[in-house]
């Protein structure tokens, strides 16, 4: 089973048109809402859709963070989900008591009169909806030191605004940005950490991660554009967009059958000789995929493979790896089209979808996919010419 090629890009062009498309789509929900806000009465706009898009915010936080406590199941990027809608739930009460009762706004608009203090708020805002993407995708790297440290740059800059002469404004504004690219530069190795524990990729939710930072760097973005204009209504746009990520990360953690990460995804292995796997592997190893079939089952898991061989899971990955230069999710696809073309061969009759199910793929359209990437023709023109 040769399976050399690079299977992140092959996913990216399978799943380059919803991402882009989405990207698209919200970017000119965007563009349309701040070209419209500016007929929004500023009376109007202070007085009531403000207020209400403020209070709808903190609704969904403390409400998200309440039934999160039931959805956790002991993951800690669900975890610091909860933590993150707790923090912003306090954020944004203090402003809304701070416009309410002191009117002070929180944010004067336009580059001359924006206050540096503002954007550290700001800046803690966007690193506490950060900190979900930086523990999905680098799981355990989260402490409280590099918090600290994160939390700390920013005031950091603040503090070289106050006492130098050059103007770090601009700086407050990107760093929440700068932090975000390099988060999403994390997804390829995320998925390939991914494929190297599970057979399915149906609940890592490679788009949903996609779809979030997409999501936060338009907020990003939109904040800055917001920073430098001088008309209060533009804050509707960014008021929606924020809550907008709150309802949907909220709601897509809410209901998943799954957590993002399982238990042997951020488990090390013990300390283990590091000999050469003997052949004997192997064989165990295809005699049991011969005979139980286990690929089947679509939530079969590398851990599984440990019922034929005395291996951790750091192993378990090294030796498919070793034996045969893929990981452990493009070895099972493999296995579960041999097994799809068997029973095409064998059972003319069977429906598409039953043979996908029979066979351990997730969906028909996971199994068509699967198929024609690895043959180059759909399951029907396989059967068809077989």
């Amino acid at each position: 089973m040769e399976l050399k090629e690079n299977h992140f890009i092959k996913w990216l062009y399978e799943d380059y048109l919803t991402i882009g498309l989405y990207a698209l789509g919200l970017s000119i929900c965007v563009c349309v809402s701040y070209y419209l806000s500016r007929f929004i009465p500023v009376e109007l706009f202070e007085s009531t859709i403000s207020p209400a898009l403020h209070i709808s915010m903190l609704v969904v936080v403390v409400i998200g963070a309440v039934v999160m406590q039931f959805h956790i199941h002991g993951v800690r990027a669900r975890r610091a989900w909860q933590i993150a809608l707790i923090l912003w739930a306090v954020l944004e009460s203090g402003m809304l008591v701070v416009e309410k009762f002191f009117g002070v706004s929180t944010l004067i608009f336009g580059v001359q009169t924006i206050q540096p203090q503002d954007l550290l708020v700001r800046d803690i805002m966007a690193l506490i909806v950060l900190a979900y993407p930086a523990e999905v995708l680098c799981p355990r790297w989260l402490n409280l030191r590099r918090v600290l440290l994160l939390v700390a740059v920013p005031f950091v800059l603040l503090g070289m605004d106050y006492w130098l002469s050059e103007d770090m404004r601009v700086l407050l504004i990107l760093y929440p940005l700068i932090v975000s690219v390099v988060l999403t530069s994390r997804i390829p190795a995320y998925k390939e950490k991914c494929e190297e524990n599970f057979s399915s990729m149906e609940n890592t939710a490679m788009r949903w991660i996609w779809i979030y930072m997409i999501t936060l760097m338009l907020c990003g973005l939109s904040y800055f554009y917001l920073c430098f204009s001088n008309h209060p209504t533009r804050l509707f746009t960014q008021q929606w967009l924020v809550l907008l990520l709150l309802v949907y990360n909220t709601c897509q953690i809410i209901c998943r059958r799954h957590p993002w990460q399982e238990t042997a995804m951020i488990e090390e292995g013990e300390e283990e000789n590091a000999s050469p796997f003997p052949p004997e592997y192997r064989m165990a190893m295809e005699r049991w995929m011969t005979t139980d079939k286990p690929y089947r089952n679509p939530e079969f898991r590398l851990l599984d493979m440990m019922q034929v061989l005395p291996l951790n899971r750091t192993y378990l990955s090294r030796f498919i790896k070793a034996e045969y230069d893929c990981n452990f999710y493009q070895l099972v696809t493999a296995y579960r089209i041999e097994e799809a073309k068997r029973l095409m061969r064998e059972q003319p009759d069977l429906k598409m979808w039953e043979v996908a199910e029979q066979s351990g793929f997730a969906s028909a359209v996971v199994f068509n996919r699967a198929f024609k990437r690895e043959t180059g023709q759909t399951p029907t023109e396989w059967q068809e010419g077989n």
